[in-house]
Order: structure tokens, then C-alpha cells, then sequence
């Protein structure tokens, strides 16, 4: 989520100090690509990757998405669906819009690349998650707009919620408008003209030119709800953007003089999510075979081999954007950015050997990226340690360095927000860059198996005839926004297993026997007989029958070899093609187990076991029972241990909180002084370490060191201090 940019700046300015000092911890630097790195220009690999931050960002009906550990979330909302816009689930629609016409951008460029590497089926998914979503957040009058929906949730309301989207319930408020959110209509209809482009939807290019007379009636961007989040104060770049684009779909000279009269004379940014001049230009450059002022600006900026950083937030994105854009006009003109853009792309992928920036690309990839639902846990206490995200966000792009080079793999306070958020609008270049940059080189191979990621097809799609553009304006009215979708309930774990010993049941034949028996909290769960069987399939049957998820956990009790722990499996239950509630889950039987315990977790009742079928034939007869059976389950996954221990606090007077070298003030030496000490390069005196516990809780450790780098920078005072 963007954040303001004026805490950004005065942060900064105090890590470029004692940066260096935190080498040794979880803050790295940006270097120029020297070293040729494995893997590192698989483009074909990292346009299948960047694609999956969409899934993992799904809301609403999450069927099409390819992420197992994500299921259906905020089917209350008015109007379900879209994508939650970040490491959190807020949705703001103008980085929404923005990255859904930028990806349909990269598809339009690069349809053959797509279609060649068999990644044209994912995209269409994505791509209709969002353009459905617009259309049903577009309510039409005629061929009017009369309302649009452009922000679901609140961000100070979303922000103090850290767990999964499926259990956040009701997220609050939905904005509408019936004027302004002018920029936002305009991004809506340029993602649902390039839709029409792309895939032929012709009611899309109904929706789309109804959305732009929208944005044109009042030219204005004031809404309430940003909040500061995505506050815009132009809306003629996403005019000139979504004009561009409706000439293209409909060859309406009147689109084309909009665009080029609304997009800036003199370009000076990124295509970015505040501001689409950059990309307009290079629509209407396309259009017009005039790439001078286009490439006036590229040719002043991509050039060098340092890493092209245009801004402390979010520098990859920016980065990535000009990748894109720089490749597009490579593509339609007599400019040659390939190589920039490759150089570029390497550090990012961490050619150095150094940092990667794009999660589960390699050991170098951010393991902590801020993101609720990846991390896997449920409370601010437990986000804010050191423990690895539990699941992988693969292919997300994270924020990147910041201009004094100093990138923070965490997922909290101002530099961790800064350098290791992802978002829609990262991504969405990444995207783009990735299938600019395979289209120049042709480099890489997809892959077949990624941890996290459902079935995975890359079978070659044959490339569709381009849709054919009307040359006039459509006559037909516009369809009514779909109605709401049927709710659904999210999944939830269990705050306790069952207790009771498993009870040896084997059977012979293809049906298992089931024992129905109750855990001490009152909830039911089944010992299913699964004795030399490969796996044993169980049919479970729900009272509720618009409630098609479940969670369960199996207990190989008397596996062999022994185990006292429970074992969790999770999986998404799907009903049967009949619709009537039923869910078939399969668990294999890898550890040679004589029964399993089957517990659902959500819904935690209304639940029946109706069938067991024992398959194949286990490879091993077990041959040990455990004396002990498990009380409780674990309530999380084992976390890494820190590199030190968090230094004790002695009982030592403090003299001046913050001040660590004890010189009688709180500066950056002390930060300096404090971060050496962590490191194990310097030691503090016993009146140091007491002033250093900023935060009284008996620990020294970095968020004493983040503690005190606010006050040196002023976002907390001395007095302040403690901070509890």
C-alpha cells in the first residue's frame, strides 16, 4: 500500500547514517550487476512467476486463482471481488484499474509471448477477475454512468487487522461516487477497452466508453476514503490513457485528438500508478509513428548501469516500469534500450549474487515480505518477528532499495513498508517487463512445479485472431452490473486436536471402518481405518449447502516409525458435481499409518463423515505403536532462530533513554553504537544497555535500534521514551 511520502524522505535520511551497520541483519544494498547469475535471464520463468501475486491477492471467489493456500474471502461485500491491493485487503481502485490495463498493456504488446509459453490461460483468469469486478462496480443508467464503486475498506481500519483475509469477516465501509473519481473512471475504462481489444468482450467496450464520459463530465479526482493512501490530483494522464486506448478498440478519431490534447508536453516519470502520461505517450506514439517525445525522455534517463532508483518507496516498481516502457519502444522505433533493460533486470534478480528482489526466484529471494495472508500468521505480536512468512509468495515483487541503497527484508515498521511491501502496481510492471524482456531475448524455459501453486499447465496456447475493431460507436444500451455473489465462509484453524488416542479399526476391502468420537472441547471428528493402504479417501457431507470449504488434520497415531505430534494437512475440499454439499478429500497415507483422525476446522460443526475407501497398498506394514498421543496441536510453525540471542537488560539505572554511548544525548551515533553491539563488533556498558531498552521490556535488540533511529529523525520524541 503507499504510504505518504514524507515520513519516507525523513526516515531516510537518518538510515543513510547507520546504514552499513546493518549488514550483518536483514538490510541489504543495491550494486550494479557484475556477475552472471544462474537462472538469472529466465525471462520465460519470471513472467510465469510475476503472474501469481495476482492470485494470491484474489478476493471474493477465489476458484480461478492457482494459490492453495488462499480460499473465498469478503463474499459479504457489497459488490464481492476485484483484488485486495496489497499486504493487506483494502481495495483502492486507482492502482487497481492502473495495474489491470497495465497487464492487458504487456498482453496487447505480447500476445504471441504469452500464448508461446502456454501462460495466455492464467492471464485470462486474472484478467477477468478484475474486468468482471469493474463491470460490477459500474452501475449504468442508459448508456450513463449514474454510480461507481471505487474502494472497498478502510485503510486505518484495514491496517490494525493482521491475519488472513479469509477470516477478517465484515472489512466495513464501501465507497461509491456519482461524481468525481474522475482518474478512477477513466483507469476502469481503459483495463475494459483493452479487455475489448484483447479478448473481443464487446459488452467491455460498453462499459468502457460510458466510464469515460463519466470521467470527462466532471474532470475531477475528490473523493472521500484514500485517506492519503492514493491521493491524485490530475486526472488528464488517465484521460489520455483511457482515450488512447478507445481509439485503438474503436477508431474513433475523437479519442485519439482526446488523448493527445490531454497527455502532458513534457513527460518526467514512470508509468506508475499516479501518473500514466509515460504510457499514453507511448499508446498514442504507436498510433501516430511519432516516438520522438517518447524517446527524448527514455534516452535522459535509462541509461548507466546503476540501479535506476526514482524513488525511496517502492523503487522496483518505478524500475520495472521503465524496463517496460523502454522495451515497448525498442519494439515500434529505432531505439535500443534491450540491453539497459537486461542490466537492470539483473540487479533486481540479484546477478551479484547479492539480493533478489522477486520472492521464490532463488535463496536470495525476501523470505519476509509484508503480506498478511503469505505470512500465515494471526496477530501484530507474531508479524512483528523474526520468524520467515510461512507461506510463498511466488513471483511478488517486493519494494526494493531505497535511494540510499538500503533495502529491509521485514515486514514491519517504515523501512520494511518502504522496501518490502508488494502491491498490485508493483507487480503489474514486473509483469510487463518480464514479457518485454522475453519477447528481446527469448531466454528461459517455464517451470512445472512451484511450492504453493496448484496445477501448473504451460501447454503452448494457439494465438487467437486479433478482434476486429468497429468503426463506429456501439448502438446497443449497456447490461445492468451483475447482482451478488452467494456468500461463503472462510477457513479457520483449530485452537485445539483432538485429544483421545486413536483407536486401531484395520478392515479389509475398499471401505474403511469410521469411529465417530469427540475431542474434550465437544467437537466431533472421525478414526478412519487406513491400515496398508497408499491412501484412503473420505467423502464428508455439510448441512450447509452454499458452504463448499473445509480444512482437516490427520493423526498418523501409529505410524513407523512413532509420532507424538499432530500432523496438519490442509487442503480445499470441492463439492461434487451434484451440488449437494459434498466434499471428497484424499490423504495419503505416507507414513505407513493404521488409522487417521479426520477434523474439520471450519465449520466446526454441521459436518458428516459419510464414506471411507481405502486405495493401493502401502509399501511398509507398520510395525510400532506410540505410547503417547498428542494433547494439543502446535500452534505454529517452528520458527528460524535468530543469528544472537536478544541481549539481556541489566537492572541498571537508565540515565537518558536512547542514549547508548552515553555521551548525554540521543543521536545517530547512538544508533551506530546500539547496531554494533547487536552485531557483536562493539560492547555497550551496563548503563548503555539500560538506556538502550527503549522499549522496557528487558530485551535489547533492532526495534530498540528502529526506536531510536524515529527520534533521531523526529517521528518520535525523546520524551516519548519508554515506548510501551
Amino acid at each position: 500500500m503507499k504510504h505518504t511520502s514524507k515520513l519516507a524522505k525523513r526516515i531516510t535520511a537518518g538510515i543513510m547514517s547507520a546504514a552499513l551497520l546493518f549488514s550483518g541483519s536483514n538490510l541489504s544494498f543495491a550494486k550494479p550487476a557484475t556477475v552472471k547469475a544462474a537462472d538469472n535471464d529466465n525471462y520465460a520463468k519470471l513472467l510465469q512467476y510475476s503472474l501469481y501475486l495476482y492470485d494470491a491477492n484474489m478476493c471474493g471467489d477465489t476458484s480461478s486463482g492457482a494459490i492453495s493456500w488462499r480460499s473465498n474471502c469478503h463474499m459479504n461485500d457489497e459488490v464481492p471481488g476485484g483484488y485486495h491491493d496489497a499486504g493487506d485487503h483494502v481495495m483502492f481502485d486507482l492502482p487497481q484499474g492502473y495495474a489491470a490495463s497495465t497487464i492487458n498493456w504487456s498482453y496487447y504488446e505480447y500476445k504471441d509471448v504469452y500464448a508461446s509459453l502456454g501462460l495466455t490461460d492464467h492471464f485470462k483468469k486474472i484478467s477477468k477477475h478484475f474486468t468482471d469486478f469493474f463491470k460490477k462496480a459500474t452501475v449504468l443508467n442508459g448508456d450513463s454512468v449514474s454510480k461507481i464503486l471505487y474502494q472497498k475498506g478502510e485503510g486505518g481500519a484495514d491496517h490494525a487487522y493482521w491475519g488472513a483475509p479469509e477470516q477478517q469477516g465484515d472489512r466495513g465501509r464501501m465507497f461509491w461516487a456519482t461524481s468525481g473519481a474522475s482518474d478512477i473512471a477513466a483507469e476502469y475504462a481503459a483495463a475494459l477497452a483493452l479487455d475489448y481489444i484483447n479478448f473481443g468482450d464487446a459488452e467491455s467496450l460498453k462499459y468502457a466508453e460510458a466510464l469515460y464520459k463519466f470521467s470527462c463530465r466532471d474532470n475531477q479526482c475528490a473523493i472521500e476514503g484514500t485517506g492519503g493512501f492514493y491521493d491524485s490530483a490530475n486526472c488528464a494522464d488517465d484521460q489520455a490513457w483511457a482515450a488512447a486506448w478507445l481509439y485503438v478498440a474503436t477508431k474513433n478519431e475523437s479519442y485519439l485528438n482526446d488523448a493527445k490534447s490531454k497527455n502532458t508536453q513534457y513527460l518526467g516519470w514512470a508509468h506508475a500508478w499516479g501518473n500514466v502520461d509515460l504510457g499514453a505517450a507511448c499508446i498514442i506514439a504507436e498510433q501516430t509513428k511519432d516516438w520522438s517525445k517518447v524517446n527524448g525522455y527514455l534516452n535522459s534517463t535509462c541509461n548507466g548501469s546503476n540501479y535506476l532508483c526514482m524513488d525511496d518507496w517502492g523503487s522496483a516498481r518505478y524500475n520495472c516500469g521503465m524496463q517496460f516502457v523502454s522495451l515497448v519502444a525498442s519494439k515500434h522505433s529505432d531505439a535500443d534500450f534491450g540491453n539497459w533493460a537486461k542490466g537492470q533486470m539483473d540487479i533486481i534478480l540479484g546477478a551479484n549474487g547479492g539480493q533478489n528482489y522477486v520472492v521464490g526466484w532463488n535463496s536470495n529471494s525476501p523470505t519476509h515480505c509484508h503480506h498478511r495472508a503469505a505470512s500465515g500468521m494471526s496477530s501484530y505480536d507474531e508479524a512483528n518477528g523474526n520468524a520467515p512468512n510461512k507461506n510463498v509468495l511466488v513471483g511478488a515483487l517486493v519494494g526494493g532499495p531505497n535511494k540510499a541503497g538500503v533495502y529491509a527484508d521485514q515486514r514491519s515498521d517504515e523501512i520494511g513498508y518502504q522496501t518490502n511491501e508488494v502491491a498490485l502496481d508493483y507487480q503489474a510492471n514486473l509483469v510487463g517487463a518480464a514479457a518485454a524482456l522475453y519477447d528481446k531475448f527469448k531466454t528461459g524455459s517455464t517451470v512445472s512445479n512451484i511450492d504453493g501453486v496448484g496445477s501448473v499447465s504451460t501447454t503452448p496456447t494457439p494465438t487467437e485472431a486479433p478482434t476486429q475493431a468497429p468503426t463506429q460507436q456501439p448502438s446497443e444500451q449497456p447490461t445492468q452490473a451483475p447482482t451478488q455473489q452467494p456468500t461463503q465462509q472462510p477457513t479457520q484453524a483449530p485452537t485445539q486436536q483432538p485429544t483421545q488416542a486413536p483407536t486401531q479399526t484395520p478392515s479389509t476391502g475398499s471401505d474403511a471402518k469410521i469411529i465417530e468420537k469427540t475431542n474434550p472441547e465437544g467437537k466431533t471428528y472421525w478414526t478412519v481405518d487406513c491400515q496398508g493402504a497408499s491412501s484412503v479417501t473420505v467423502t464428508l457431507r455439510t448441512n450447509n449447502s452454499t458452504d463448499y470449504e473445509a480444512s482437516g488434520a490427520f493423526n498418523p497415531g501409529n505410524a513407523s516409525p512413532a509420532k507424538d505430534y499432530w500432523e496438519p494437512t490442509d487442503y480445499t475440499a470441492k463439492p461434487d458435481v451434484n451440488n449437494n454439499g459434498e466434499f471428497t478429500v484424499t490423504y495419503k497415507n505416507t507414513t505407513n499409518a493404521s488409522t487417521v483422525d479426520v477434523y474439520v476446522w471450519w465449520p466446526k460443526e454441521g459436518y458428516t463423515l459419510v464414506s471411507a475407501v481405502k486405495k493401493g497398498s502401502s509399501s511398509v506394514t507398520p510395525t510400532q505403536t506410540p505410547t503417547q498421543t498428542p494433547t494439543q496441536a502446535p500452534t505454529q510453525a517452528p520458527t528460524q532462530a535468530p543469528t544472537q540471542a536478544p541481549s539481556q537488560t541489566p537492572t541498571t539505572t537508565v540515565t537518558m533513554y536512547g542514549d547508548a554511548d552515553c555521551d548525554g544525548s540521543v543521536s545517530i551515533l547512538d544508533v551506530i553504537s546500539l547496531n554494533k553491539y547487536l552485531l557483536g563488533r562493539q560492547q555497550l556498558t551496563d548503563a548503555g544497555k539500560a538506556n538502550a531498552d527503549v522499549d522496557a521490556n528487558n530485551n535489547i535488540n533492532e526495534t530498540d535500534s528502529l526506536y531510536i533511529l524515529k527520534c533521531v529523525v523526529e517521528l518520535v520524541k525523546q520524551s516519548d521514551f519508554p515506548i510501551r
